[in-house]
């Protein structure tokens, strides 16, 4: 009877295990993100090319939609301060003139005109080969299977100073009919929007973790160099959709 009892706790306890078990995410290898306009006539094509980089393995592409174009009579459905400040902060520490659409922002490292596929895919291989600095620190995500979000930072020695960041984001695509401005009459795709986008804490090189809710319908985690400085590591819950 005592076996017995004994068997059924140990049963119990192992689906009480399974049902906590988290649902490993993907360590990404490179970071894309595009900042975009529907009120700017070179950004649909863009667009799609944020979608063909998201296709690739161990890559996270991430669209942030901007309103810099809504004077030209569309405000942009998807456009949030949050994702201005982003670009805004890029242009400080990168030292580019202003803000423009479409830009590419490679692992935190570079930036480019997205209107020129050649020179994107260019500064991308470039950045690639280049890889994650060397202190780049070990990092997971994972979904509970109570649908909570855990972030996990191994410590690293000689760490810069960081920020941790939350993303969650539509794998899509999400297509907008636009009714005004330079894209009149036109559908705009989206892949990979950006839903929000959440600094979790600073980074010192000690170990952490994070648990979160809410992060969906997918959600990535970035540590980053402070003030818009190089992305140290990145990953993501899944695979985004192959569209």
């Amino acid at each position: 009877m005592i076996g017995r009892l004994l068997a059924l706790a140990l049963v119990a306890l192992s689906a009480t295990t399974m049902n906590a078990r988290a649902q490993e995410g993907e360590r990404a290898q490179m970071v894309v993100e595009l900042f975009t306009s529907q009120g700017c006539s070179q950004c649909p094509r863009a667009n799609r090319l944020l979608g063909m980089f998201a296709r690739e393995d161990d890559v996270l592409a991430l669209t942030f939609p901007v309103g810099i174009w809504d004077y030209l009579g569309w405000h942009d459905t998807f456009a949030q301060p949050e994702y201005a400040e982003r670009q805004r902060t890029y242009s400080r520490t990168m030292r580019v003139r202003g803000r423009f659409t479409p830009q590419l922002v490679i692992n935190g490292a570079s930036q480019i005109s997205a209107s020129d596929w050649d020179q994107a895919r260019a500064t991308y291989d470039a950045q690639r080969a280049e890889g994650w600095p060397a202190n780049a620190p070990n990092l997971s995500i994972s979904r509970l299977r109570n649908n909570r979000v855990r972030v996990t930072v191994g410590a690293r020695a000689n760490a810069p100073a960081a920020d941790v960041w939350l993303i969650a984001y539509d794998p899509g695509p999400i297509t907008v009919v636009i009714t005004g401005g330079a894209n009149r009459n036109r559908s705009v795709a989206h892949y990979n929007l950006v839903k929000w986008i959440e600094r979790l804490e600073s980074w010192d090189g000690q170990s952490a973790w994070y648990e979160r809710q809410r992060c969906q319908p997918e959600c990535a985690v970035l540590v980053q160099e402070v003030n818009g400085g190089r992305i140290l590591a990145a990953a993501y819950t899944s695979r985004p959709s192959r569209y």
